[in-house]
């Protein structure tokens, strides 16, 4: 074989055997215990499903049969596929389910402080749910769009109050009042969801949430 070309395939498959182990120790590392190894503790009961209905952004009825309250980080993959599941459930059982939102961004996801800043600033515009959906919808652009790029794609109206209020030092209340939350709950991981007062230790399957939106809709 040519030296030169050797040499070249060399450094390429150093570089694939780098790529593929990073990838390995990023997913090993970054991916919940219980995802990695499919266990899920029993749900139990909460003691403070008021408050917890209480504390967040809610989202629906807030009489609906189904109620979730969710903590959540919007840097989440896991997050973004459950806020997924629950926006095409909400569609196709209108008024069935209500969801609050609870933030809870983790200290490892670079984003998720300022995008959840963000959302709550969009929020003191009454755009709370259309920047929340937004955020979801295009995650893997976090920290490459601007906040005020993602606040003019959800109509928030006025963006000069919409920059001000994500410059502000001072965290919104609601980001500082669910992650004391959420730590006094012991939690260390995202999504966290407690479904009709029942916390989740990995986040219900469709098909549980179905099942219970059915049973509602029967009565």
């Amino acid at each position: 074989m040519n030296p030169r070309l050797e040499a070249v395939l060399s450094v390429v498959l150093t570089v694939a055997a780098v790529v593929i182990a990073g990838v390995f120790v990023f997913r090993t590392a970054f991916t919940p215990t219980a995802v990695r190894s499919g266990a899920a503790a029993p749900p139990v009961q909460v003691s403070n499903r008021a408050e917890l209905e209480a504390e967040g952004q809610q989202l629906g009825d807030p009489d609906a049969p189904v109620q979730i309250a969710v903590f959540s980080d919007l840097e989440c993959p896991f997050c973004r596929g459950f806020h997924t599941m629950i926006t095409r459930l909400e569609q196709e059982f209108p008024g069935q389910l209500a969801m609050t939102f609870i933030h809870f961004p983790l200290e490892n996801h670079r984003f998720a402080l300022p995008a959840a800043k963000a959302l709550e600033c969009a929020g003191q515009q009454g755009r709370f749910r259309e920047y929340l959906d937004l955020s979801f919808a295009k995650q893997d652009s976090l920290g490459l769009k601007s906040w005020a790029s993602y606040a003019s794609d959800a109509q928030v109206p006025n963006d000069v109050r919409f920059e001000s209020c994500v410059a502000d030092s001072i965290l919104p209340t609601p980001i500082v009042r669910g992650r004391n939350l959420g730590k006094s709950m012991d939690m260390n991981g995202t999504p966290t969801v407690v479904l009709n007062g029942l916390r989740y230790s990995v986040p219900p399957p469709e098909s549980l949430i179905r099942a219970l939106l059915s049973d509602a809709g029967s009565h």
